[in-house]
């Protein structure tokens, strides 16, 4: 009986749909997404969307997304934030995040979280907490933190830390990983590590590793390298460069090159340049310059410096000056020594 009611309902919820109701548009957008019909779900959201449905829009606009039509899902998302709906502005501002554009996210964010959206205010206090400015961030982080989001937990731990409050950011990173986020446990390995602990730091980079965490699996290859344990750290690596980490590959390259094996450890370089990773192009400079290919490891040195990795620019730059290129070199040291201090200014 109620699979026979359920058969009704979808007609007369369609019949109503054809006839224009924009209610049973979004009803009928709805029952095709859960079916998997994402085509037919398309065409309903997009109706109703076009009939003025707020809700409809963002869902047409997390569907043309997912298939990639990305300047169409944001228009979208901008429709139904014009039109007041707190997840179309948080994606909007996502998606201005995502393309740069700060101010314009900064301010969709703001938005929402006005409207009482937990995402959006732990969004905006994320936004915020990145751009220093921490007494509004706090505010915001606090909200969300109290409403048991994981996430604003760890920023507002961030903040706290940098501000000298050590012992009420950890209970907040406790808070997060008792709520199962197991980013926090990074928070909370570094912070032992500062704190010259590195049983406590080893502690709680294995619990983020054991469940799958790929930040706390390479942190904790790191600290078992640096002591030595060279075979578990390699294990470990191993596991997050099968999740795609290029830090872990890149480990993988040196601990490769440290037993004398330059064929993998510049298989594993160029595995996570390709992934991203910047000191993996540095480090196969080296290489090629190890084997006296320097017009290789300059191209590689040079492709590190664009990315204004601070090592790069260095190697590219005693390279330059000692084939003559001296006021080029000068160029890149002065560009490291800008980066450096502008770090400096940040930590």
């Amino acid at each position: 009986m109620p699979g026979r009611l359920k058969k009704f309902d979808e007609f007369f919820q369609r019949k109503a749909a054809e006839g224009g109701n924009v209610v049973a548009m979004a009803r009928m957008g709805s029952a095709m997404r859960e079916r998997g019909d994402l085509a037919e779900a398309e065409t309903w959201f997009r109706q109703a969307a076009m009939g003025g449905d707020r809700v409809s829009m963002t869902s047409l606009a997390h569907l043309l997304a997912e298939r990639g039509a990305h300047d169409e899902a944001e228009r979208w998302y901008h429709e139904a934030a014009l039109a007041g709906e707190p997840h179309g502005m948080l994606n909007l501002a996502r998606s201005y995040e995502r393309r740069g554009k700060r101010e314009e996210a900064q301010h969709w964010y703001g938005e929402a979280a006005r409207t009482g959206d937990l995402p959006s205010i732990a969004a905006l206090g994320h936004l915020l907490r990145e751009q220093d400015r921490t007494e509004e961030a706090e505010s915001w982080l606090r909200q969300a933190a109290d409403a048991g989001i994981t996430g604003a937990m760890i920023d507002l731990g961030i903040v706290l830390r940098d501000r000298g409050q050590a012992a009420e950011a950890a209970r907040w990173w406790r808070s997060a990983v008792q709520a199962g986020d197991l980013a926090a446990t990074c928070q909370l390995g570094r912070q032992a590590e500062r704190l010259g602990r590195p049983a406590d730091a080893e502690s709680w980079y294995r619990r983020g590793a054991t469940g799958g965490h790929a930040e706390a699996i390479v942190r904790l290859g790191l600290l078992l390298h640096r002591r030595g344990d060279l075979e578990e750290a390699e294990n470990w690596y191993l596991d997050a460069a099968e999740r795609g980490d290029p830090a872990a590959m890149t480990n993988l390259g040196v601990l490769a090159r440290n037993r004398g094996d330059e064929g993998e450890a510049a298989a594993w370089y160029r595995k996570a340049a390709e992934h991203g990773s910047v000191p993996a192009l540095t480090n196969l400079g080296h290489l090629a310059e190890h084997r006296d290919d320097l017009a290789e490891a300059e191209r590689w040195f040079r492709r590190a410096a664009e990315t204004g990795d601070v090592q790069g620019m260095l190697s590219l730059a005693r390279m330059l000056r000692s084939r003559g290129s001296g006021q080029e070199a000068e160029q890149w040291l002065a560009r490291a020594e800008h980066v450096q201090d502008d770090r400096e200014h940040h930590v």
